[in-house]
């Protein structure tokens, strides 16, 4: 669990209140498994877990007081414990320094991969948390009791907010988890572009940025053709649909080797359609031919996936769903004919693909069409001939006979 400590969720929150941080794992334990763990995949998560009660180990709390974002950790306990008021309190009352928060020269550096893992595990304690308090802000706010049902939480000190505060709350929350995930996929998406730390763990997971098997391989390039705001867990919601619409729509259409070459080719590689079984390369598919093909192809893409999209009012949604549809194949059908007209510029990798197969069977049927006529022309002439001689013998009487003698 990302969040044990009191200290880790006054972090979280400076004006939280819980010497007792257990009454919340249960909460916290629900969102790990329904907000974190997708997000992270079950490797990731697993690994994090482990690295986390190490760290703890090592440096009492995962917060920022333990561990500063400059590398430097606490190993004494006292000052990383406290609560945020008090620790505020002994600096005014001048029993700690200004400073006392903050590293100082004799503490200890943290390695460059703990640190990175520092800072994963505290943006996932952001999403935890935060995702716990908008679900569960009315939850925290009544106890149930045997006998007694349930009653109002109250504390001295402090008066029981309005329904409205609780609102706000839960909204503001609710806002700071949504950043909190952002974060963590830039996170992620950063690392496995530069030190890949956690790549190979996080690439097992359906949030992973790159999915190299489709057209739109991450959010950014989504949202050139369908406006999802840049929003990352958008995309990583649309996934599935991404690749239903893939397979079911665009690869019986073009070929699932002609997709490969293009998924290849927007991906920055040489397609599989391009190598021989013998090792040799052919050419692969010129820059401008395939540029133009992806365009298309993404755009018809897009146009599926909206048509799959629910976010409206039911009559609305069928309304735009069917326009959508009627875009998407009106889309397909023009990348299709971009295909029929420039298979020669195509190269290798359309060959025996649907389109190329269909094209080269109508090409043999005018073949055989225009050899049929042919033969039907010969034929009508041969029998214009036999006509002819036929004619020719019968048209007159013979005029010669065989004579004839009396033998007596």
């Amino acid at each position: 669990m990302f969040i044990k400590t009191e200290n880790e969720i006054v972090s979280l929150m400076p004006t939280a209140r819980w010497s007792r941080p257990q009454q919340l794992y249960g909460y916290l334990e629900e969102e790990e498994r329904v907000a974190l763990e997708p997000l992270l995949g079950a490797a990731l998560y697993a690994h994090l877990c482990t690295e986390c009660e190490r760290l703890r180990e090592s440096y009492t709390d995962i917060t920022s007081t333990t561990i500063s974002p400059t590398g430097k950790a606490r190993k004494n306990p006292a000052v990383p414990y406290a609560h945020v008021t008090d620790r505020l309190n002994d600096i005014s009352n001048g029993n700690l320094s200004a400073d006392a928060s903050e590293p100082s020269a004799e503490d200890s550096d943290v390695t460059a991969e703990d640190l990175q893992t520092v800072r994963l595990l505290r943006i996932c304690q952001q999403i935890e948390f935060y995702k716990m308090l908008a679900h569960k802000a009315g939850l925290l706010t009544v106890s149930f009791n045997e006998g007694g049902g349930m009653n109002v939480v109250s504390a001295d000190g402090y008066d029981p907010a309005d329904d409205k505060r609780m609102e706000r709350v839960a909204k503001d929350a609710y806002m700071s988890a949504g950043r909190a995930v952002d974060t963590l996929l830039l996170f992620l998406e950063a690392d496995a572009k530069g030190d890949r730390l956690f790549t190979s763990l996080w690439q097992e997971a359906d949030a992973f940025y790159l999915h190299r098997d489709l057209l739109f391989q991450t959010a950014r390039v989504l949202n050139e053709y369908l406006n999802i705001n840049g929003d990352r867990m958008t995309y990583v919601s649309l996934v599935r649909d991404i690749r239903f619409c893939q397979n079911t729509y665009i690869k019986p259409r073009i070929g699932a080797k002609l997709l490969k070459a293009i998924v290849n080719y927007s991906n920055g590689l040489e397609s599989d359609a391009t190598t021989t079984s013998d090792g040799e390369t052919k050419n692969p598919i010129p820059t401008n031919a395939a540029e133009e093909l992806l365009s298309m192809l993404r755009t018809a893409l897009a146009f599926y996936v909206d048509s799959r999209r629910t976010t409206l009012t039911p009559s609305k949604e069928r309304l735009l769903q069917r326009d959508a549809m009627s875009d998407a194949q009106q889309a397909m059908a023009m990348a299709c004919q971009y295909v029929e007209d420039n298979l020669s510029a195509l190269g290798d990798a359309v060959i025996d693909t649907p389109i190329y197969n269909q094209v080269k069977e109508r090409e043999a049927q005018k073949e055989r069409d225009a050899k049929n006529v042919e033969e039907a022309k010969e034929r009508q002439a041969r029998e214009a001939r036999e006509l002819r001689h036929k004619k020719l013998f019968t048209a007159f009487p013979a005029t010669y006979h065989i004579p004839t003698t009396n033998i007596k």
